[in-house]
């Protein structure tokens, strides 16, 4: 990767997945606190509907179902969470926001949803950490040019 020279790029890729792992595993560590809160959790869901939603995807016992997409960076003092990176995408492609957007009413077409969420390393840059509310996107905050 071009932000560091150092590290090959597979451990990067197994970087990332330790990364997920862990989100993965907290949410194993919940349930395993309150067996009464998931009927099953999957990591790397092989749903279709949801496959820009799918690292961590966990049905709750009252129908409902949490989804987290796990986003790592190997540098995020260099590459922060910000709309650029959310919104951005290549030459007829597809930002992963909107992928996210179409994934998220796929699942609601077909159930209901206690959560979708984004887990990164990356640190908000400034604008972006203006439009939040804790660790929530404040809509009513976000500028109308983003």
């Amino acid at each position: 990767m071009a932000g560091n020279k150092t590290i090959k790029f597979s451990a990067i890729t197994r970087a990332g997945y330790e990364y997920q792992d862990l989100v993965g595993i907290e949410v194993l560590i919940r349930h395993y606190r309150d067996p009464t809160l998931f009927e099953w959790v999957q990591l790397e869901s092989d749903d279709p509907s949801v496959k820009s939603l799918d690292d961590v995807v966990a049905k709750r016992m009252d129908g409902s179902v949490e989804y987290i997409q796990v986003k790592f960076t190997v540098n995020s003092a260099e590459y922060p969470l910000d709309w650029d990176y959310l919104l951005s995408k290549k030459e007829n492609g597809t930002s992963m926001l909107a992928k996210w957007a179409k994934s998220f009413a796929r699942a609601k077409a077909s159930g209901v949803i206690h959560s979708a969420q984004l887990k990164t390393n990356r640190v908000p840059s400034s604008d972006f950490a203006a439009c939040m509310n804790g660790t929530l996107v404040d809509l009513s905050k976000v500028p109308t040019a983003t």
